[in-house]
């Protein structure tokens, strides 16, 4: 039976992961990178049971019926022993997880997960050239699996993988296409252009043969002739969005002579380790019958903490809201890398976000291209309609900026009331009654906190939304996000910020002058107490207030709305919304007149929906086949290229 490479261990530590090189290994002692050799130095032991390079033995059990999992390493140097270790199946389960709900900033595991050494002790004795040692995991019960060195002096490991052996048939013949969509993000996407052609078309692994890297630029920005090669196109697109990105990248694997099997989809604005990509393919290659239709989602981790695990597949409620199905992990903890193999993603109504998603043609084929959404809400929707089951494993995963305090109204605001009522209209699989009373709620808060702009975003959401699959289909995705964009609040430098409100209006001098945001309304929500988070949820508005009971005493809100009221925010007509850490702001004073408009206009909508909800969901549904289809994506490509 052939051998089978599995994962390749990773020697060395890239920049962004310096300060926590136990994301690939720990170290008790010296280590250094030989540049004649590209091995890894060191004097003392090293331990390699961590995120990415312990071996995931339950997930390849359970994804590929793999249970024979060998070791192969080439060591020079001083004498050093070799030895395996692992976490078992039952050291640790879900329930050790912290919750998904609460942004934990450290890690919230509950186990005490150590590693426990198995078998015997392998000797090196020593040698000035490289010695290989192939050697056989004791896989049986593991959970995860790894193994560890000790140096008597100085030694150098090199060409370090995992591997099974498997009969010639059943390694399946898979052809995989990356599409990233960019926008102006050439600090992103050139070096992960670059890295692609160093590391994947250019090693000896059974990918280079296997793969392409199709890069839709959106902003026509890239030197597209320069980029390209044998194994990368660059497709210069008109701006489409996201969805149209994406769908153009689809297409192009769909119409390759390759006869591609399964297309990545990958944001732009990531730093990707090559070895992700080589592990998806190799795990698509070896899966069992169950899974061979499974997608891949890689797992988020953060570039302002790349030791922490944000999400990999999430799920959509009832009521609109995503929920991730696991809390916050820090990877280089032993116990965080073993609880994230052992909770189960395999939920109803799972999605994975497109910063990497590997999804089978065949499941395009079958149920079409992404919905025109331009940004927002495309990846939950396909998800919903595709139903996939879906897989992850340890060491698949992209570092992506972190969302906590971003907020952009044209986005989060309109195209996601927007889009998701396209959402629900095209699968039903949330309750509409239950997201229009979320949006109501959250027009609400806005409202009370004088965010006119932010609210009135969201009625346009739903307005166009009323509008029907017509215009979603002929719409201008660029132009209505610009259009929104300008609506976005933008802060300024706090003391820019007070200084511009006491120019509109001096009166305000009294409380803006020396005005210090207060940070505990700043925090994060579960970082308030239980009466505070209640109260958020009351039906309180200032402008139901008479003048005689509002003063101008300023107080602090979160610019975003998403964090609770404060006793000192009830009666005033002047608010200063903050961003998280209090350092930008704009000031807001009450208009009775606009928050009427918007009341007025919110209704008129809300009165509109309910008489036509059937009508319009049926609509949409109609529309889908169409709008999902290759025929329509030409043409809305071709229109979106043509000068307006």
């Amino acid at each position: 039976m052939p051998d089978f490479k599995l994962a390749n261990v990773l020697l060395h530590v890239d920049d962004h992961l310096s300060s926590f090189p136990e994301v690939l290994y720990r170290a008790d002692g010296t280590t250094f990178r030989s540049s004649e050799d590209g091995s890894l130095g060191f004097g003392g032991s090293l331990d390699f049971l961590t995120y990415f390079n312990g071996i995931s033995c339950s997930k390849w059990r359970q994804y590929a019926d793999v249970s024979d999992i060998r070791l192969h390493l080439e060591l020079a140097g001083d004498p050093c022993t070799i030895g395996f270790s692992g976490v078992g199946e039952h050291d640790v389960s879900a329930a050790d997880a912290p919750s998904p709900a609460l942004n934990n900033g450290e890690s919230a595991v509950k186990a005490p997960v150590s590693a426990k050494a198995l078998g015997d002790a392998v000797v090196f004795g020593g040698s000035s050239e490289f010695v290989s040692f192939d050697l056989v995991l004791p896989a049986e019960g593991l959970l995860l699996g790894g193994f560890t060195l000790a140096s008597s002096g100085t030694t150098k490991v090199k060409n370090a993988y995992w591997y099974t052996a498997v009969p010639a048939e059943r390694i399946r013949d898979i052809r995989l296409a990356l599409a990233t969509t960019t926008f102006r993000k050439e600090e992103y996407i050139v070096p992960n252009i670059q890295a692609v052609k160093d590391h994947i078309l250019s090693c000896d692994d059974p990918i280079s043969t296997r793969f392409h890297l199709f890069v839709v630029d959106n902003g026509k920005t890239l030197d597209a002739q320069g980029l390209s090669s044998s194994g990368v196109t660059v497709i210069p697109n008109a701006n489409v969005g996201g969805s149209g990105g994406f769908a153009r990248g689809m297409m192009a694997a769909l119409e390759s002579d390759t006869r591609f099997t399964h297309v990545l989809l990958m944001d732009d604005d990531v730093r990707v380790s090559p070895e992700s990509i080589i592990r998806t393919f190799n795990l698509l290659s070896l899966a069992n019958d169950r899974y061979r239709r499974a997608f891949i989602n890689g797992a988020m981790l953060q570039l302002e903490r790349p030791n922490m695990q944000f999400e990999d597949v999430s799920f959509v409620r009832s009521d609109g809201a995503y929920e991730r199905c696991k809390g916050n992990l820090f990877i280089d903890n032993l116990a965080d890398a073993a609880v994230n193999e052992a909770i189960n993603v395999e939920v109803p109504q799972a999605y994975g976000a497109w910063w990497y998603a590997c999804i089978p043609l065949s499941a395009v084929r079958e149920h079409g291209l992404p919905l025109p959404l331009f940004v927002r809400c495309d990846d939950v929707e396909y998800g919903m309609r595709c139903s996939p089951t879906y897989m992850t494993m340890n060491g698949i995963c992209v570092w992506h900026e972190g969302f906590g305090g971003r907020f952009r109204a044209a986005v989060d605001c309109y195209q996601y009331v927007r889009n998701y009522l396209v959402m629900i209209a095209c699968n039903g699989k949330s309750s509409d009654k239950l997201f229009m009373m979320r949006t109501e709620r959250n027009l609400r808060i806005y409202l009370r906190t004088m965010a006119y702009e932010t609210a009135e975003l969201i009625v346009s959401g739903l307005e166009d939304y009323l509008k029907g699959p017509e215009f979603l289909m002929h719409a201008n995705g660029e132009a209505v996000l610009k259009g929104n964009s300008a609506k976005n609040e933008r802060l300024l430098p706090l003391h820019e910020a007070l200084s511009v409100a006491l120019e509109i209006d001096p009166s305000l001098a009294e409380g803006l002058e020396g005005f210090k945001p207060d940070m505990r309304v700043l925090g994060e929500d579960e970082h308030v107490g239980t009466f505070l988070k209640l109260w958020r949820t009351m039906p309180y508005d200032r402008h139901l207030l008479p003048d005689a009971l509002l003063g101008k005493k300023p107080a602090t809100v979160f610019y975003g709305g998403s964090t609770v009221l404060a006793r000192e925010q009830a009666a005033t007509r002047v608010l200063v919304a903050c961003d998280r850490e209090g350092e930008n702001a704009l000031v807001r004073i009450m208009d009775r007149g606009r928050y009427k408009a918007i009341k007025t206009r919110w209704r008129a909508a809300k009165a509109d929906y309910l008489a036509r909800k059937d009508e319009l969901q049926r609509a949409y549904q109609d529309a889908l086949p169409e709008m999902t289809s290759i025929p329509f994506w030409e043409e809305y490509l071709k229109a979106a290229a043509e000068p307006r």
